[in-house]
């Protein structure tokens, strides 16, 4: 439990915060493809989060600033900024005080320990022990302890991640298991890129590796197409010739939401604590009754 710890410390103080001084000689080999724990370039850099002793934090973790230039990486108002800097790769919100690793990650390791999709700094958690509890500007807490205060206020109330989180979880439809298979992650997200914050909790698809076809519509297996899934990794589903008319599952979640494995084995999160944060979302079974429910023809 320490090493997570002090993991999780270092990467709330560091991560992104320092410029690589490898990259300033020419000499970083982590590049291309950009895994170096420093910035490069301005854009990627990232501020430290801080909660000050008043119980506010230096920047919020929700409202994104509307003078950043995401391209330079500069803000007019520069590290005092009170707002989020949307920062290549989302950092400075992803390893917030108020969101690292609160949450479990959708993807699986590999045999090194790393996230398969984000690699050794996935901002989520990979099991109980690398969970830490959020940190609250002291306006959720007050808004908590007050529920009967302005529901309108932006800086009161859960966060509007998490209001969005709910109005899905709560919409009749997506409760609805022939709906979810018919329908998540087969079009496209209507938001513009890197505007969409709900990640999984988004019923549609962000990319080529998020994307789904139909089992409804497009015939295919529950098994890996052996052209996209090498060992435990998925590629490109473009690395397929045969495009949608593929017989096999291009990506993971083709798989996890296919009729014949959806919902046939219990969720590990419910099971050790008690809670999924993926909600409705989660392709794997809450309750015993759900694996009754499920029609696997």
């Amino acid at each position: 439990m320490s090493s997570s710890v002090d993991s999780h410390s270092r990467y709330l103080k560091e991560f992104r915060v320092e410029q690589c001084p490898l990259f300033i000689q020419r000499k970083c080999t982590q590049h291309r493809p950009f895994t170096c724990f420093n910035w490069h370039f301005m854009n990627q850099r990232r501020r430290r989060p801080v909660r000050k002793r008043d119980r506010t934090f230096n920047y919020s973790a929700d409202n994104y600033c509307s003078k950043y230039d995401e391209t330079t990486g500069i803000c007019p108002d520069g590290d005092e900024c009170p707002f989020l800097h949307r920062t290549a790769g989302d950092t400075e919100r992803r390893y917030h005080l108020r969101y690292y690793k609160t949450c479990m990650c959708v993807h699986d390791t590999d045999t090194r320990g790393f996230c398969v999709k984000n690699g050794p700094h996935c901002a989520f958690a990979h099991g109980n022990h690398d969970l830490r509890p959020p940190v609250y500007d002291i306006k959720e807490i007050q808004a908590l302890e007050n529920p009967d205060s302005d529901p309108n206020s932006s800086s009161n109330g859960p966060n509007i991640l998490d209001k969005e989180r709910n109005l899905m979880n709560e919409d009749p439809k997506w409760q609805d298991t022939n709906y979810v298979l018919s329908n998540y992650k087969t079009e496209p997200c209507k938001r513009p890129p890197r505007l969409c914050r709900q990640g999984y909790a988004c019923p549609q698809y962000h990319n080529s590796k998020d994307k789904r076809r139909s089992p409804r519509k497009s015939k295919y297996r529950s098994t890996p197409c052996p052209n996209v899934k090498h060992g435990e990794e998925w590629g490109e589903p473009g690395n397929c010739d045969q495009g949608d008319n593929c017989m096999y599952c291009h990506t993971r979640t083709e798989q996890q939401f296919h009729p014949e494995i959806y919902k046939s084995t219990k969720c590990n999160d419910v099971q050790q604590a008690g809670y999924c944060p993926r909600g409705v979302f989660c392709a794997f079974a809450h309750v015993d009754r759900e694996f009754t429910l499920i029609n696997r023809t």
